[in-house]
């Protein structure tokens, strides 16, 4: 009797790999504000934009929502969720208790690599400042702010602001777009932190990064006491 062969069925592209994609695409649309909140979103429509079928980007739409970048019903459909009061307090609150620990533990601590890549950090900040691209500022803050728990290596502090980073971009925009004079002033507050660590003076940065978020804080929930 001949040998029957198995002939393997093609290769077709991972779910998985398809999911993460549409995830990751999705959430930095709405993050950067290409995706408004309040803008209505079609499954179709964006399964034809990221060139791939429905499945993964619904799969995507369901972790978006479980995470609060979007809101999903039958009435409404799908829904860029936008950031509400609540939403922006325990936001902040969340930070200061993590950023100001850091920067309190960091003090002293940098070997010569994190210094270097900490004043490299400040040297583009005001570069981009400079220039006016406001949007390389924008993710240049949020990286800021990501690179003191990369410093600190506590695995569990890093995972919960990696996993807030959009969250904490789409608020540098919602501040910038409140007052265009935010990140001008971010910058020379991200030198005091950054100054007080590398001095060794941790209470004074956790402080300073306290008084820096904030001042963030307050753009954001009075905006009518911003200059004109």
């Amino acid at each position: 009797m001949p040998t029957r062969t198995l002939t393997p069925p093609p290769k077709a592209a991972a779910p998985a790999r398809l999911q993460s994609r549409a995830y990751s695409e999705l959430r930095r649309l709405i993050a950067s504000g290409e995706f408004p909140a309040g803008m209505f979103l079609s499954e179709r429509q964006l399964a034809a934009q990221l060139e791939m079928s429905k499945t993964p980007v619904h799969v995507a739409l369901e972790r978006l929502e479980s995470e609060g970048f979007v809101t999903i019903s039958a009435q409404q459909g799908i829904v860029v969720r936008g950031l509400t009061v609540e939403d922006i307090v325990d936001h902040y609150e969340l930070r200061e208790a993590i950023e100001s620990y850091a920067a309190g533990r960091l003090a002293g601590r940098l070997n010569d690599a994190q210094r270097r890549e900490l004043d490299k950090s400040l040297t583009q900040q005001q570069k981009a400042l400079k220039s006016g691209d406001f949007l390389q500022m924008i993710d240049l803050d949020a990286r800021f702010h990501l690179l003191l728990s990369t410093f600190l290596g506590n695995r569990t502090i890093l995972a919960t602001m990696e996993q807030l980073r959009d969250k904490i971009h789409q608020v540098i925009v919602r501040v910038t777009s409140l007052n265009a004079h935010r990140l001008g002033e971010s910058v020379e507050e991200h030198r005091g932190i950054a100054s007080a660590i590398l001095d060794g003076d941790g209470a004074l940065a956790a402080q300073r990064v306290i008084a820096h978020l904030d001042a963030g804080k307050r753009n954001v929930l009075n905006p009518s006491r911003l200059p004109a």
